[in-house]
């Protein structure tokens, strides 16, 4: 057999045991995102993002109800059989979309699909200090309850006594 054509079926052979060795998400050791009461699973944990938009987000913003957020699987396999949990430290989850476009209330948790949802909030009279808000999503096997990953978001504010909440960083 020709030199070439073995070290092609070496590197193909090298890539593909490569690509099944290394597990993607986290590791051994990593802690559980806050308030996820699920075990972890044992299968490879597929990586999590979440995309949010707009990045800035005020209640008096006629074009939006919230920030729009959306589970990404960053590496384009769409996961079967998975629920998605979304916990907030501050605010609440919305639904709004078709068809009628009604706007639902969802609560701090919620569990459902990868279907998006709005993370809002309403504003506290007297114009009170705002701590930081800990958003977090995590993928569940649906048949057995057990963790796959997660992901985290957080979101800030413009200054510490405003309206204007602003996407600061995701994980």
């Amino acid at each position: 057999m020709d030199c070439r054509i073995q070290f092609s079926i070496f590197i193909v052979a090298a890539l593909l045991t490569c690509g099944c060795l290394v597990p993607y998400g986290p590791g051994p050791g990593t802690p559980m995102p806050p308030g996820a009461a699920h075990e972890r699973a044992t299968a490879v944990a597929l990586p999590l993002a979440i995309n949010a938009t707009p990045t800035r987000y005020n209640p008096a913003m006629s074009s939006t109800i919230g920030i729009r957020l959306t589970p990404e699987n960053v590496t384009g396999i769409p996961p079967e059989d998975v629920r998605f949990t979304w916990e907030t430290s501050f605010g609440s989850f919305y639904h709004w979309g078709p068809p009628d476009f009604r706007v639902i209330e969802l609560g701090s948790t919620y569990t459902g699909t990868s279907d998006p949802v709005y993370w809002s909030y309403l504003p506290e009279p007297g114009g009170k200090e705002k701590r930081p808000v800990d958003i977090t999503l995590t993928m569940t096997d649906a048949r057995t309850g057990m963790t796959i990953t997660w992901a985290t978001l957080k979101i800030g504010w413009e200054e510490p006594n405003g309206l204007t909440a602003i996407v600061e960083d995701t994980e």
